[in-house]
């Protein structure tokens, strides 16, 4: 072939990519699922209260657009590429403080940093809240529209700016981690569950947007939320039966952990406490076991230890810390018997004891 003919094959192929490069809705650089789920695993275990398989399954769903694109290069704005930006910016840190801001902006939510939250709230909302604009969505009309057709963007961020940016302290900030609080990082939290549960069971679209809602459920996004055995069983099994010494059975279902753990509660082993039990470390409250049991997501092999259920393992003999305030001693799995029924039974046993000497003479 002459050299001529050659150069001039190899000048057309470049001209072709090019024209595709530049062709509308294409973005200069794309940006990629797997590229951000990677790297915010790798060196954001504090922002991510799920697994690489919930990042994926948010970001790639086949229907909803949760994360526009955007390029690598987009340091603010709700896109991929932002969160890309700042996710490959934490893990060249130079020091620990640094690592964990640029951490909050490469999160699910975008850490206020990557699009508002009111932004990523309204987006993901009005991507699947509706059947319109979420084929999927399984009823008529839906939470994010009104008679006239789907809420429209400024409506919608009307609503959010009444919304609390104020979470409990000593969890992350860029997300209600435990999908309670009546804050808009609770509302993008249940959203991110109607768009991975939605995908196998529609229904799940219907519930989670109902939470996710101006006027959220009264148990979930609200101040006055309790924790509940519901959240810290699904946490418990999915995180914490595959470990080398598992606090849970592989094959406890979620129904059965349910049932177990309401009847501790009933016998008064944990207490149901309010809302801002959440951030209890060291009492046996169910806000203590959603605390700890939260974190096995970031490190499992440590915190399913913390936030087991079983009392045998409470310390200092195990590694379970949510225990009752008034003892450091584990009490077995039934219900403790305290000094006053030992010395009540022992009164008891002397009281026979005399009787029957008496009778004996």
């Amino acid at each position: 072939m002459p050299r001529k003919l050659l150069w001039a094959g190899h000048l057309l192929v470049l001209a072709i990519a090019l024209l595709l490069d530049a062709a509308p809705g294409r973005s200069q650089e794309t940006s990629d699922c797997a590229t951000w789920a990677d790297l915010l695993v790798a060196h954001c275990p504090e922002e991510v209260i799920h697994d690489e398989d919930f990042l994926l399954a948010y970001c790639q769903h086949p229907n909803i657009n949760t994360l526009p694109p955007g390029a690598p290069a987009d340091t603010g704005g709700n896109t991929l590429g932002c969160r890309i930006h700042w996710a490959e910016a934490a893990r060249d840190a130079a020091d620990e403080a640094t690592r964990v801001e640029h951490c909050k902006a490469a999160a699910i939510t975008g850490g206020d940093v990557c699009g508002s939250f009111c932004d990523v709230y309204c987006h993901v909302a009005l991507e699947t809240c509706n059947d319109i604009n979420n084929p999927d969505y399984p009823q008529p009309n839906g939470l994010f529209q009104t008679g006239d057709g789907t809420l429209s963007r400024p409506q919608c961020l009307a609503a959010c700016s009444g919304y609390s940016e104020d979470v409990l302290d000593d969890i992350s900030q860029t997300d209600q981690a435990f999908g309670y609080g009546d804050t808009v990082q609770c509302r993008n939290h249940h959203l991110q569950a109607a768009v991975v549960e939605g995908q196998s069971n529609p229904n799940n679209y219907r519930l989670h947007c109902s939470h996710a809602n101006v006027q959220s459920t009264a148990e979930t996004c609200s101040d006055s939320a309790p924790p509940n055995t519901v959240n810290y069983c699904a946490f418990a099994i999915h995180h914490c039966t595959d470990l080398s010494e598992p606090f849970f059975e592989s094959n406890l279902s979620h129904a059965a952990c349910v049932n177990m753990m309401d009847g501790l509660v009933g016998d008064g082993i944990y207490r149901e406490d309010g809302f801002e039990s959440f951030v209890d470390t060291d009492t046996n409250s169910l806000g203590c076991l959603n605390n700890r049991i939260m974190l096995a997501a970031m490190e499992a092999e440590t915190y399913c230890g913390q936030g087991s259920y079983d009392v045998d393992l409470w310390l200092p003999d195990g590694e379970a810390v949510c225990i009752a305030s008034s003892t450091h001693v584990p009490v077995g799995s039934g219900v403790a018997l305290g000094f006053p029924v030992v010395a009540i039974l022992m009164s008891l046993a002397l009281l026979l004891y005399r009787s029957a000497d008496r009778a004996g003479r």
